[in-house]
């Protein structure tokens, strides 16, 4: 059954090629952003925004939040499920 929660996360990855590149980033290893950045050819700046929305939708974390530098971010099971539900059921 679709909610609306539901449908506001897939909308959030749908409107974005970049976060769910993020997302793809994310899944085979915890990074910090600097390599995001290089995995999706993006600025850092444009990726800490990404990470900033993911996180606030509970689609990724940050590992060690009281670092200032040198943050790891990881994708979350919620992440990789809408992840997986997007690629598969949600492409153009």
């Amino acid at each position: 059954m679709k909610n609306k929660d539901d449908m506001s996360i897939v909308s959030l990855l749908a409107r974005s090629k970049k976060r769910i590149s993020v997302l793809k980033s994310l899944e085979k290893e915890d990074k910090i952003p600097s390599r995001i950045s290089k995995d999706i050819d993006d600025n850092s700046n444009h990726v800490s925004k990404y990470l900033k929305t993911l996180k606030d939708a509970e689609l990724v974390e940050c590992l060690n939040e009281e670092d200032k530098r040198y943050r790891f971010y990881s994708i979350t099971d919620k992440g990789k499920y809408y992840l997986d539900r997007v690629e598969n059921n949600y492409k153009d």
